[in-house]
């Protein structure tokens, strides 16, 4: 069993394959927990199951640049923003400025004025 020096203990890594309803489909087998999401994919031909069974996977952000077939994906991953997209929510981009924060209108509301520092 691997093991961290770093935490003092032992970790493991499998990739599992569900159907939609959660049911367990396939296993891979335990590689040391530092191998990453892809690599344990190619080592255990993921892309080759899927594609004879005519199977798709959706993935976490971990298998992107898998599959890097775009006219007929088999494992799709989400997206991640670019440094120049801001992808918070419009409340949460108003609380970044300062317009929506609760304290500040908490503040606005209730008339007091914020104490004054020493």
């Amino acid at each position: 069993m691997p093991h961290s020096g770093k935490h003092r203990s032992h970790g493991l890594h499998f990739l599992a394959l569900t159907d939609e309803n959660g049911r367990l489909i396939r296993l891979s087998a335990a590689r040391p927990g530092r191998t990453h999401d892809n690599t344990a994919a190619r080592h255990d031909h993921i892309l080759a199951h899927l594609r004879a069974v005519g199977l798709g996977a959706l993935a976490g952000l971990g298998f992107r640049g898998l599959d890097n077939d775009i006219l007929d994906p088999v494992i799709v991953t989400g997206y991640t923003a670019t440094r120049k997209e801001d992808t918070a929510s419009p409340s949460r981009q108003a609380i970044r400025v300062g317009i929506g924060s609760p304290t500040t209108e908490s503040r606005r509301n209730s008339g007091v004025e914020p104490a004054m520092l020493r």
